[in-house]
């Protein structure tokens, strides 16, 4: 195998085992997270995020991260996890705008 081959292989079973560990999807804008992901999502994996209030059509909060390929994992915004990658976010945001 190439360099190149190999590099796309590794990556896509990462992301098929990222696939496997996050046990709830919210799959569009109406669907509600109905629990939270069991794994913490890796940065490199992340491209931005929305917010789940519970106070409105779903029964739980939630912070719906959006990966870089395509999927979308439901996380507890109470787990420190959860808050390093939503402060890291902000922290890329302003050095966009800059």
């Amino acid at each position: 195998m190439t360099g190149f081959g190999s590099r796309s292989f590794i990556l896509a079973a990462l992301i098929g085992l990222l696939y496997l560990f996050c046990t709830s999807e919210a799959q569009s804008n109406q669907d509600c997270c109905l629990s939270y992901m069991r794994a913490e999502l890796p940065r490199w994996a992340i491209s931005g995020y929305t917010e789940q209030l519970s106070n409105e059509v779903c029964d739980i909060g939630a912070i719906v991260f959006h990966t870089k390929s395509g999927m979308k994992a439901c996380a507890n915004p109470k787990d420190n996890w959860v808050k390093k990658r939503l402060l890291w976010l902000s922290k890329k945001l302003k050095k966009m705008s800059i």
